[in-house]
This record gives structure tokens, C-alpha cells and sequence, in this order.
């Protein structure tokens, strides 16, 4: 994924310009997100993440990502849409789909277990 799909990804979904300079929380959390993921799966440096959004200094970047990211995600809202986009980007399955994998597991054990106590009563 682009940092041009992240970015317009998360201001659909937050409603937000990551461009708008801005100290208020509903602006600088989901940036801080943005400057996370990309970190994560781009390989734009520091610097060129500034630039996608109109910063001069890589410094901003650094400190979105060493701080504010981490207090972002004390908010269940940031913190539910980070793991949730990071799990699609990492094609892992969502938390209901392992959810279902474990019951038809748990089922199929307990399957085996009563066979074994046929076996042993029987």
C-alpha cells in the first residue's frame, strides 16, 4: 500500500485533512497513526514522510511516532483502528475470524475427548 492510500484511507474513515496543521487531538492522533503505518510498511524515510504532508522537518515525524502514536492508542477508537488496519495490511485473520477458528478447534478436541472416553467406558 502507498502512503498516498494510507493517507486518504484514514482521513475517510476519521473524517480528518492530515495535511491541516492543527494541535487538536482529532488531528494529530490520526496522523500520528498515518506517520506509524507508513513507517511500518513503506520505506520512506523520516524526511519524506515530513514532505507528504507539507512538513519542513523530519522532527514532527520522530516525535508523532516516539509519543503521540503511544498516546494515541490509550484511546480504544485509535487504538481499535490501528490493530484493525495493521491486521489487513498484515492479511492476519480479524479477532471474530479466530474467534470461529478456536470454537471449530475446541469442538473437534472435544470430539477426540469423547472418543477416548468411548474407548476407555466402552
Amino acid at each position: 500500500m502507498t502512503p498516498l492510500e494510507i493517507k486518504n484511507k484514514i482521513e475517510l474513515d476519521f473524517g480528518v485533512t492530515i495535511k491541516k496543521q492543527c494541535k487538536l487531538r482529532e488531528y494529530i492522533y490520526p496522523r500520528a497513526i498515518y506517520f506509524k503505518l507508513c513507517r511500518e510498511f513503506t520505506d520512506l524515510t523520516f524526511q519524506e514522510l515530513a514532505e507528504t504532508v507539507g512538513l519542513t522537518n523530519h522532527a514532527t515525524v520522530m516525535w508523532a511516532i516516539n509519543h503521540t502514536f503511544y498516546d494515541a492508542i490509550y484511546e480504544n477508537k485509535y487504538k481499535n483502528y490501528y490493530d484493525k488496519f495493521k491486521r489487513q495490511m498484515d492479511e492476519s485473520p480479524t479477532l471474530e475470524q479466530e474467534n470461529k477458528m478456536l470454537k471449530v478447534k475446541i469442538q473437534e478436541l472435544e470430539q477426540v475427548i469423547d472418543g477416548y472416553r468411548f474407548n476407555l467406558i466402552g
